[in-house]
């Protein structure tokens, strides 16, 4: 009898890898660049020794924004995630702080280069906005967080790829 069960239980952790089915929510679909702004009009070293000086491309893309009228840009950080097909992802673009995080998941896809989403602004375990943004891969979204050291956070968001 011992020797029975034995040989069972030497089949069943033979097979048991095979056994495990695989989850597709956890397949990864793309990849999403979460980049944090600081804009102010007084000095930028409020934003302290972390902020980086902003690439002139950046700069023109953030300048363009109607509405938003600062003197100084720093990027704060950045955070390039995984998107998990069916299950809410996050990023800190603000290593090694987690005062600062956003939430997404996947709603739908439209072709190989739109995906809609849910997107979440978490500051301070608190969530500040919630919107259900349409991506395009490679363009980058811009939105006005909240005031921070006399300025002015902003998120920008982009697709850097999407898998067919």
């Amino acid at each position: 009898m011992v020797m029975k069960i034995s040989i069972l239980y030497f089949i069943l952790c033979c097979l048991a890898p095979s056994l495990r089915a695989e989850d597709p929510g956890m397949k990864s679909i793309g990849a999403m660049n979460v980049q944090l702004f600081f804009a102010t009009n007084e000095d930028p070293a409020a934003a302290g020794g972390i902020a980086k000086v902003v690439s002139e491309t950046e700069l023109k893309n953030l300048r363009g924004i109607k509405g938003l009228d600062f003197e100084h840009y720093r990027l704060m950080g950045s955070d390039m995630p995984d998107i998990l097909k069916g299950y809410e992802n996050w990023a800190t673009p603000l290593l090694p702080s987690k005062e600062i995080l956003v939430s997404f998941q996947p709603i739908r896809k439209s072709g190989d280069r739109k995906l809609q989403m849910v997107l979440e602004y978490w500051q301070s375990k608190r969530k500040v906005f919630s919107v259900n943004p349409i991506l395009t891969k490679g363009k980058t979204l811009y939105f006005i967080g909240p005031e921070w050291r006399k300025g002015r956070l902003i998120l920008g968001v982009k697709i850097e790829k999407l898998n067919e």
